[in-house]
């Protein structure tokens, strides 16, 4: 009877041992849930760490490749401007040689005509000439070639006296060798190879032209 009433006891659901095993187990899922949310917080705390490493990285990089590889013009401005020229001012944070494009369009492809520096320099002055009066010209400073400044603009002044040239478009081409074209004529040739206002004969139209058919 002792051995029934043991093995009753054993399989009674109803005995202190279940409850025993119940509360431990309960007592141990929050330790272990905390353990997780805790693992969570410290996986994400350091992958911010590694993300801000690496973006301080890149634009340290950055900046320094900036500093040290190429030449960036900085405080650009127009000085001493006049009729037929201009003084492009600006200067670098290394000695760099560079070269300024210009022409009367606004686009890369039109700024055909380039005055390169003779030597590198840490402050740069470069002069464009010769120009039309009352003339819009744009510039692009550039570095073998490569555009490293925005495409700026100016106007030269009109001839002393305030007086401005009329331009008159000629309704009709002239032939070749009859001096009645105008500047108008040739602006809208430049960038061509048209052989008729390519005075110079170098296989582009441009301001140059200009100069030497007014000079015929």
């Amino acid at each position: 009877m002792d051995q029934q009433q043991n093995k009753d006891q054993f399989f009674n659901p109803l005995s202190v041992s279940p409850p025993q095993t119940a509360a431990a187990l309960g007592s141990e899922m929050p330790k272990k849930k905390l353990t997780i949310n805790k693992n969570f917080f410290l996986v994400g705390f350091f992958l911010l760490i590694l993300a801000g490493l690496v973006y301080g990285l890149n634009r340290f990089t950055g900046l320094f490749s900036k500093a040290a590889g190429e030449c960036f013009p900085e405080s650009v401005k127009e000085a001493d401007l006049s009729p037929n020229s201009v003084d492009i001012l600006f200067s670098t944070n290394k000695a760099c040689q560079l070269e300024i494009a210009y022409g009367t369009g606004n686009q890369t492809e039109a700024l055909l005509l380039q005055v390169p520096e003779s030597m590198a320099s840490l402050n740069h002055r470069i002069r464009l000439a010769p120009l039309l009066p009352s003339t819009t010209y744009y510039y692009q400073i550039k570095s073998a070639g490569k555009a490293v400044g925005e495409i700026r603009n100016f106007l030269t002044l009109p001839l002393s006296g305030g007086a401005v040239p009329t331009i008159v478009k000629s309704p009709t081409v002239a032939p070749t060798g009859v001096k009645n074209y105008t500047f108008e004529d040739f602006q809208a040739k430049f960038g061509t190879t048209d052989t008729t206002f390519d005075i110079d004969k170098n296989g582009v139209v441009n301001t140059f032209d200009w100069f030497e058919y007014q000079k015929q």
